[in-house]
């Protein structure tokens, strides 16, 4: 394979300069694939690009990661239409008798519904907002927790649209099989040090442990002071088909995945048994019809396109880099300036610069995994706990960026603006994110 040296780097450094200048992942990627092609190929630059497309989407790594994540998607949507989601967490609202224990209820949901942030961050906030009302709690703090302990619980669980990308990377970067992506994970779990922190940070604040500090104290101060009415009053309960809806249309099929899962060994088997599972369970109780389960199926796969798209060209970005040869000459270059005990604390910061500024978070992802592994590979260091590394400052990066999807709609549905959650969250997210830079530290020296 023939090195084109400093120039291999130049479709990523496209790439990253798009994304930071333009907050369009998906198009950024594409021009640096493009960029890419053109070192390759010359004036039949496109001839070359489109081999590489063949050869990448037509592999079985792509339609593996192209059904996983398609049809978790369309899992979420029947959670959604089914009803479970509500009925779980209007169970958990009767937990709440004061202000402890509502902020430690809104954790525990935000742990509890780890399937999707999104669905985490909707459903969460619009069941406990009447409830943090009622004790005077700012919709701050409300946000806050909703929207970084959605996350941070989400990446931590295999069968979770975070933990299906994290899967994929796995797989991705050469860390393991397919087959072997669930044993995999299950080891990557110790090495996502932010995450950890952030729950148990995030549940700390609500039982008053740690205490609040900065412009969140003064929220708290401000709530003191006045008296909000509880808007959500008189709000009648949603009804799926003319029926309550059931916790347990939520709790069943995400313990049968799970079984599946565990027991294959492989998450896509487990989501095809979930996807029978739901169906064996939603139709019986007429909770919708049969052209309806297969519409939300739809659906939901629809949904997860652009997700989808995102991936696929970071995936055709990976290949075109490794025609390229940059991984080696990245690892030849800057692997022998960089010690490799300071790669994971370097690789979880450079994420989280990423990941912050250009607001979209598993695009980055793919790309900072693809250069730091190999990298870390060539330099005899620990592979899941750079990966480790790179996810925690990717899920960093999306609890403080304030212009990204997750906190714009945790702010909605909190009823604050963007501009509030920065300036109450950041500083009290500063906390785990300061320990977890001290652990990478640390555990570089003591796991290298």
């Amino acid at each position: 394979m023939e090195n084109y040296g400093l120039l291999s780097l130049l479709p990523m450094a496209v790439a990253i300069t798009l994304v930071l200048v333009t907050k369009r992942t998906a198009t950024s990627l594409l021009i640096g694939t493009l960029v890419g092609a053109v070192l390759l190929g010359g004036r039949g630059f496109l001839g070359r690009w489109m081999e590489v497309v063949y050869r990448t989407l037509g592999s079985e790594l792509w339609i593996w990661v192209m059904l996983l994540v398609g049809c978790f998607g369309s899992l979420v949507a029947l959670f959604e239409a089914s009803g479970g989601i509500h009925g779980f967490t209007k169970i958990a609202v009767q937990l709440c008798k004061n202000e402890r224990r509502s902020l430690l209820v809104t954790c525990l949901l935000s742990v509890v519904i780890f399937v999707d942030d999104y669905l985490a961050i909707l459903a969460v906030g619009a069941t406990m907002r009447r409830s943090t009302d009622r004790f005077q709690v700012p919709r701050e703090m409300l946000a806050f927790l909703i929207c970084s302990v959605s996350a941070a619980a989400c990446v931590m669980f295999p069968v979770s649209s975070w933990g299906m990308f994290v899967t994929s990377q796995l797989v991705a970067t050469g860390i393991c099989s397919s087959g072997e992506s669930m044993a995999a994970f299950l080891r990557l779990i110790p090495f996502l040090f932010y995450p950890i922190l952030m729950v148990l940070c995030g549940c700390l604040y609500g039982a008053k442990v740690l205490p609040v500090f900065g412009p969140m104290k003064t929220a708290y101060l401000r709530e003191q002071c006045k008296e909000r009415a509880d808007q959500d009053e008189g709000e009648e309960e949603p009804l799926v088909n003319g029926k309550k809806p059931s916790a347990w249309n939520l709790f069943l099929p995400i313990l049968a995945m799970t079984g599946i899962t565990l027991a294959v060994g492989d998450a896509l088997y487990g989501v095809f048994g979930c996807i029978v599972f739901c169906a064996l369970l939603y139709l019986p109780q007429r909770l919708m019809t049969v052209g309806r389960f297969l519409e939300t199926l739809l659906a939901g796969f629809r949904d997860m396109l652009g997700i989808l798209f995102i991936v696929g060209i970071a995936f055709l970005l990976r290949d075109v880099n490794d025609l390229l040869g940059m991984p080696e000459f990245i690892i030849g270059s800057v692997g022998a300036m960089l010690p490799v005990e300071l790669l994971p604390v370097v690789a979880f910061l450079i994420a989280f610069a990423l990941g912050f500024s250009a607001g979209n978070f598993w695009g980055v992802c793919a790309i900072s995994a693809a250069v730091l592994i190999p990298m870390a590979q060539g330099m005899g260091g620990n592979l899941l706990l750079t990966l480790g590394a790179v996810v925690s400052g990717i899920v960093a990066s999306c609890n403080a960026c304030f212009f990204a999807s997750q906190a714009t709609l945790a702010a909605s549905v909190s009823g604050i603006d963007n501009t509030a959650y920065a300036k109450t969250a950041l500083p009290l997210q500063g906390v785990p994110f300061g320990l977890s830079a001290a652990a990478y530290l640390a555990a570089g020296y003591l796991l290298h």
